[in-house]
């Protein structure tokens, strides 16, 4: 609970400690969650370039078959 009524008699307001409590382990699961988002696009990134790298590989392939079909016609 963020803003809790202190139970001190004559005091009103929010007991400060628990505020910082409650504010540290905020951050701390917003640290955690930007972790993840960033580990997420980090490996989504690293998927697409090994993806296209391959794709990249399977054309060249390709061409090479091709010229060489092409070499073997003009025989």
């Amino acid at each position: 609970m963020l803003a809790y009524q202190s139970p001190k008699k004559g005091k009103r307001g929010v007991d400060r400690k628990k505020v910082e409590a409650a504010l540290y382990e905020l951050s701390n699961q917003i640290r955690r969650l930007d972790q993840k988002l960033i580990m997420k696009v980090e490996n989504n990134i690293s998927n697409q370039y090994y993806e296209k790298l391959n794709e990249i590989a399977l054309v060249k392939k390709q061409c090479i078959q091709l010229e060489k079909n092409t070499r073997e016609q003009r025989k």
